[in-house]
């Protein structure tokens, strides 16, 4: 069975380490599955933030997030959601359009597996006080949009060469699983 999967990342970091993770997803994937990708942090220029006017309507922007991101989003089966480890959070470019999720809420609402890859510099695991405000952060939204997190990727200690590849090859390993 086909799956259509999307896959946001963050980092402006273009061979970064979430970047890394975001490659081995996508290449541990069955030829079968529908892939698309977007990094945000390349392209950040062309992300609008979210925009309400006084009665909190949202204010439609033309974009490539509209126009592109979004449909990609709404259609897809499984969403993978990439990023590093930033001040213990999100990265500001995908936080963007995790927030323009506002104007679609009702299409996304419901039914999407969900994967969550992260990287960090921080030699904790995903309980450590570094990543546990990101995973709650992701575990909050997932719950919220009632999709189910399926897998997560804590590559916490990231700049280790070492460390790496094990995460590298879990990362993979885990979207073999897609079916």
């Amino acid at each position: 069975m086909s799956r259509k999967i999307t896959i946001l990342t963050g980092s402006p970091h273009l061979n970064g380490t979430s970047s890394k993770l975001a490659d081995a997803f996508v290449n541990g994937t069955s030829d079968k599955n529908n892939v698309y990708r977007f990094d945000a942090g390349l392209n950040a220029s062309q992300i609008n933030f979210l925009k309400l006017d006084e009665n909190e309507a949202t204010i439609h922007d033309d974009d490539l997030i509209s126009q592109e991101v979004m449909p990609h989003i709404i259609d897809s089966d499984v969403l993978v959601l990439c990023t590093s480890l930033y001040y213990y959070g999100i990265n500001a470019e995908l936080k963007a359009i995790i927030d323009r999720f506002y104007e679609y809420n009702h299409e996304l609402k419901g039914g999407k597996d969900v994967y969550i890859l992260i990287t960090g510099y921080d030699a904790g695991d995903q309980n450590s006080s570094a990543y546990r405000p990101l995973v709650e952060y992701f575990e909050q939204l997932c719950k919220y949009m009632r999709w189910n997190i399926k897998g997560t990727v804590i590559g916490s200690d990231s700049w280790n060469a070492k460390k790496l590849r094990k995460y590298i090859f879990e990362t993979a390993d885990l979207s073999k699983n897609i079916s």
